[in-house]
């Protein structure tokens, strides 16, 4: 029953999901603004320019379409989108004008009875010399708990509900073709948090485990250099941020946050492309355990819940054969390995994280290259089926 039941969610998502592809056209939203808590940028910050051609009039317009989803850790997403989108033009140039802006709203409920609210804005300012960007969210979230570190056991699982409030804003300043410095501010507000057995050891020494503020500044670094961003055959993304979370920004919870992202691409030729992506996530302080950096999820370390494995620490590579089939069709193989630690003398190679698996995709818009991807994934003790658009990295 559950091979069957896999299979209709398959084959539901697929046809919905198609439609989402299409209404959002030649749109770049963030990839995981809808599935990670305070983390917005997982693409650069700013596309390639492709300049207008001379007859291409000025397109404004807005968009809406419903959408369904699979995760491991969410079960069937059901939602809907609606998307504002335009240019703004360049001073002392008539024949050009900024790549596309927009704002956009989403809804989405999970079978897992969880709420989930989005709305945000990306605008390329006169003369594309700054970008805005900024991010609301507002959760209902029952979820699932198994302590802090990278052997923590299944039997632990604690289920919990809570609500958290998000916003986050950011201006970045073009420093040269492809390279952008920003700073963005980060505010999330944790409470309500109930856990169905508060008195568990699992939950000692946990911090945020009865809510708090979190608000920090950082700065974020960008050298993009790939030929697409939603699906690239070529070219480098390279981003850094660092954030601070302290008191004086009125911050519950004092720590610091760095992240490194750093993704390669090479094209093999007759529709091959391979790709590498390396990335970490390191927090010195004392982090809400919702704020701490986790293992696995639909774009890294594919095959285990992203919440199944938390920790201050993440460090992760993978790799990712990709090919054309066919028509619109390809497939994809890829792997993985990394882990959550606390000190570096945590990790451990008996512990690590891995995961392998295959997947197929189906492109919903030839314009921007974008695929509907559906990905098996085996890993250490666990094995999961996701199904989203745009690929993992």
């Amino acid at each position: 029953m559950g091979i069957i039941r896999k299979t209709l969610h398959t084959i539901t998502a697929i046809l919905l999901t198609i439609q989402v592809g299409l209404a959002q056209d030649t749109l770049s939203t963030p990839a995981d603004s809808s599935s990670r808590v305070g983390r917005v940028y997982t693409q650069a910050l700013v596309p390639p320019y492709k300049p207008l051609k001379k007859k291409e009039k000025k397109k404004n317009g807005f968009l809406a379409s419903p959408f369904i989803f699979y995760k491991p850790d969410t079960e069937l997403i059901f939602g809907g989108l609606g998307i504002y989108y335009f240019r703004l033009g360049t001073k002392n140039n008539t024949n050009k004008e900024t790549r596309l802006s927009y704002a956009q709203a989403i809804f989405e409920y999970t079978l897992n009875n969880q709420v989930d609210i989005q709305a945000g804005w990306n605008i390329f300012l006169p003369n594309e010399s700054y970008i805005s960007k900024g991010f609301f969210r507002f959760k209902v979230y029952p979820d699932l708990f198994y302590g802090v570190g990278n052997n923590t056991k299944q039997y632990n699982e604690l289920s919990y509900v809570h609500n958290t409030l998000i916003f986050n804003t950011s201006l970045a300043k073009k420093l040269a073709p492809n390279v952008f410095l920003g700073l963005e501010y980060r505010y999330a507000n944790t409470y309500n948090i109930n856990f169905e057995n508060s008195t568990s050891e699992v939950l000692d020494n946990v911090p945020g485990i009865s809510g708090g503020l979190n608000s920090g500044l950082g700065l974020i670094f960008t050298i993009d250099k790939r030929d697409n961003v939603v699906n690239a055959t070529k070219g480098f993304l390279l981003e850094f941020s660092k954030y601070n979370y302290n008191s004086k920004l009125g911050s519950t919870f004092n720590y610091s946050n760095v992240n490194f992202t750093f993704n390669k691409y090479f094209d093999l030729g007759n529709k091959q492309v391979l790709a590498t992506n390396t990335v970490a996530n390191l927090n010195s302080g004392d982090p809400s355990f919702l704020f701490m950096a986790f293992a696995g999820g639909e774009k890294i370390l594919r095959s285990y819940a992203m919440n199944r494995f938390r920790d201050k620490n993440f460090v992760g590579t993978q790799i990712e054969y990709r090919r054309h089939l066919f028509w619109r069709l390809g497939m994809v193989g890829f792997a993985g390995i990394g882990d959550v630690f606390d000190q570096t003398s945590d990790f451990s190679w008996s512990k690590a994280k891995y995961s392998y698996g295959i997947g197929l995709r189906f492109m919903v818009n030839k314009q921007e290259n974008m695929n509907f991807r559906i990905d098996y994934g085996r890993g250490r003790d666990s094995q999961a089926v996701y199904m989203t658009v745009t690929e993992a990295f």
